[in-house]
């Protein structure tokens, strides 16, 4: 069986459930569980369907009880059967696409036949939003700047996107738009994408876990690193802490730079930023503790300098609970 607690499963679902926006089929359905005078004693005949949330079939899941003693595949149609003893207590549904659901301290009753349907889901179906990536722009002078971004699901920009951003910036980082004719402080995107999900190195998973009361001393040490002046700071905290405070725990990775370019969305500047830094949060909320299966790698962050024409963004996204089972 890959390695995850049945206390962890079941804090993944209670947060899972808490915080999707769409509703989601339960991870199993006991169709029936019937005695059965063809199934000999001593076991029982499980079998059953595996589909994804919208009813197709998923070949090739591994079903098995949790010592791998018994086990069986499903087919093109998503069928399978399974024999198991009556001594076993749980059985278990895998595929690399799809992770493991666990059916835990199940009482498989001799000379019965039981149903089960495994509703599998994809961690990387849920549509994610790419909230308030802000953009800094700082000149030693008066400066002309265009800015494109590289990102197709795009929801709302302020000010406009009309192809891009054509501003002027000073060494206030007043940005002077010159299609509507107004300055703003920042530039403002927001995006509809999916999956996104932790990056894992060889040692684990680089991140922060973190006590809702340690948010802000955290976000306050941790932008600094960074590189975030008091002001980007304080929008930056002002937005994320009440979201990230919600629930008694937080999980927090970092995308910086190449990360964000690669993951997140792609920009394009002329004339070309001296000095570059683009942070993006990824976040999940958790309410227990009990089981966390993941231990986080601290994250190590290089210098940022400014440096004539400075470019500064920042944005977030949440991440389901499900991008933290480690398989």
């Amino acid at each position: 069986m890959r390695t995850i607690t049945t206390a962890f499963l079941f804090l993944f679902c209670s947060a899972l459930f808490a915080y999707e926006k769409r509703p989601y089929l339960p991870y199993y359905t006991i169709e029936s569980d019937q005695p059965d005078s063809t199934v000999k004693k001593g076991f029982c005949q499980v079998e059953g369907t595996v589909m994804d949330q919208s009813a197709k079939a998923i070949s090739g899941a591994l079903i098995a009880t949790t010592d791998n003693k018994r086990k069986t595949y499903t087919d093109v149609n998503g069928i399978y059967s399974l024999l198991v003893s009556q001594k076993d207590s749980s059985i278990y549904m895998f595929h690399e696409q799809y992770g493991e659901i666990v059916i835990p301290n199940y009482d498989f009753k001799s000379g019965h036949r039981v149903v089960i349907r495994f509703n599998a889901r994809s961690p990387y179906d849920e549509n994610q939003t790419v909230k308030k990536p802000v953009i800094y722009l700082y000149a030693d002078e008066a400066t002309e700047v265009s800015v494109k971004l590289n990102h197709p699901g795009m929801t709302f920009t302020y000010p406009a996107y009309e192809g891009g951003w054509q501003i002027c910036t000073n060494s206030a980082g007043d940005l002077f738009d010159k299609n509507s004719g107004k300055t703003y402080p920042y530039l403002f995107w927001e995006a509809q994408t999916s999956g996104l999900g932790y990056l894992q190195t060889d040692a684990g998973v680089p991140g922060f876990l973190l006590a809702s009361d340690t948010l802000v001393a955290f976000l306050e040490n941790t932008l600094t690193q960074l590189g975030l002046n008091a002001k980007e700071q304080t929008d930056f905290i002002t937005f994320w802490a009440p979201q990230l405070a919600e629930t008694p725990y937080v999980f927090i990775q970092f995308l910086v730079d190449k990360a964000y370019d690669t993951n997140i969305a792609q920009i394009a500047v002329e004339p070309a930023p001296e000095s570059q830094r683009r942070v993006f949060m990824l976040y999940t909320p958790l309410t227990d503790l009990n089981g966390f299966a993941v231990q986080p790698v601290p994250q190590l962050f290089s210098a940022f300098t400014r440096s004539g024409l400075t470019l500064l963004e920042w944005g977030g996204a949440m991440v389901s609970p499900q991008h933290l089972i480690v398989p």
